[in-house]
């Protein structure tokens, strides 16, 4: 597919913002030209949607094989921010409609990190603007990673849900997810518990699906979010793992498709060339991961090399190989990302879902950076077009901005 910033372009760009979103790949673009003619409702009976649901069941079941997980538990959403909201707002309201059934008066807890999406955030915050849940928001501390203590002592007797992204996506920091859902399970044990009890445990996988294992069993999640436009598939379609006997109730009514959770005519070819985008990502994970990491890492040492006060957030070890996240101070993010811009590099500052706030970032301050140096860092994500070259020739284009502008 026809890109600006693929090697060789004739406009010289250099795109570092696969965070943000990906290109659709050369084998997700094909299966989404294949199906788009594919105009049957895949809810009708006729042989036009008979061709239609046949499609649009082979992309769930190849998004359930890299999850491990049934067929039956893949619903496909319109995008991440979807699938989160479903998951928050879903367990909510799943678990409200069991109290009136029981007559029980007791408000629900939930647990979440202080570095989550808003899509994760937002929706916990709303609830708890109404009063209708309890809050607790993990600190991260100076690398970025929650600690498995204290999820263990924020874990009550109301408490309904765990969320906690795989990845961060403004710093990279990789979570201990497959620890928090042993801790999970471990907790449920001691308390009498069933796995399908409450609390569930949901992750969004979003930012870790191209480097990460996502076997849901495995990770012991309950709730799993993934977003085809962060692994090179085509922007308006995602998916929310749901666990089997795990009650959600939906958040939005109409014809009740994906077996009542989630109403709206499915679109067959953008669920196909996730499913495409998603295979390939995972078929490449080990080789990608292992590229970027010699780039990402050379680029840390280049950086601290030619510019001395130069900080950098997030672990160095436990994060995604394509992410950097870097504080230059004396020079707003804003400035530095439009003039590096003007020189052909596309990167960012935090997430793009709350790129027109104009606060610092919030998950470098949870790291303990000060206002002033959340509105000083630059988010740089690598992708499969990124070469050695590109990494160096923005290192000299930081230096220079930054020897000229820098107050």
């Amino acid at each position: 597919m026809f890109s600006i910033f693929n090697k060789g372009s004739k406009n010289n760009r250099v795109y570092l913002d696969n965070a943000g979103a990906t290109e659709v790949s050369e084998r997700a673009n094909r299966a989404l030209v294949e199906t788009l003619g594919v105009y049957g409702n895949p809810s009708a009976i006729h042989k036009e949607g008979a061709e239609a649901s046949k499609i649009l069941q082979d992309a769930r079941n190849m998004c359930a094989k890299v999850l491990n997980a049934h067929s039956y538990e893949i619903y496909f959403t319109g995008s991440g921010t979807e699938s989160c909201n479903l998951a928050v707002l879903g367990t909510y309201e799943g678990w409200s409609k069991q109290q009136i059934v029981s007559s029980k008066k007791e408000i629900p807890h939930i647990i979440t990190s202080s570095i989550e999406h808003p899509a994760v955030l937002e929706p916990i915050r709303h609830l708890e603007k109404n009063g209708k849940i309890k809050v607790t928001y993990l600190p991260v501390y100076e690398n970025g990673i929650v600690k498995i203590k204290d999820i263990r002592e924020g874990l009550n007797e109301n408490t309904i849900l765990v969320s906690v992204m795989y990845a961060n996506n403004e710093i990279g920091t990789i979570q201990p997810i497959k620890e928090i859902g042993r801790a999970l399970e471990e907790w449920k044990k001691e308390n009498n518990r069933t796995h399908t009890d409450y609390p569930y445990f949901h992750t969004d996988a979003c930012q870790a699906a191209n480097y990460s294992n996502l076997d849901a069993v495995r990770l012991r999640a309950h709730l799993m979010t993934v977003n085809s436009s962060k692994v090179y598939g085509p922007k308006g379609v995602a998916l929310l793992y749901k666990r089997e006997g795990i009650i959600l109730e939906p958040i939005s009514y109409g014809g009740g498709q994906e077996r009542g959770l989630r109403s709206g005519t499915e679109s067959v070819a953008l669920a196909r060339s996730f499913a495409e985008a998603l295979t390939e990502s995972q078929e490449m994970k080990e080789k990608e991961s292992e590229r970027l990491i010699v780039l990402r890492d050379s680029f840390f040492e280049k950086i601290e090399k030619e510019i001395k006060d130069v900080t950098i957030y997030g672990d160095r070890k436990e994060r995604l190989p394509n992410n950097i996240n870097i504080c230059i101070p004396g020079i707003l993010s804003e400035e530095m990302i439009l003039r590096l811009d003007a020189k052909g590099f596309a990167v960012s500052h935090k997430s793009a879902c709350a790129s027109s706030e104009t606060d610092g970032s919030y998950v470098v301050q949870a790291l303990g950076a000060t206002e002033k140096e959340s509105l000083e860092n630059v988010r740089i994500t690598l992708g499969r077009s990124t070469t050695k070259a590109n990494l160096e020739n923005l290192v000299e284009a930081i230096k220079e901005i930054k020897e000229k502008f820098a107050r």
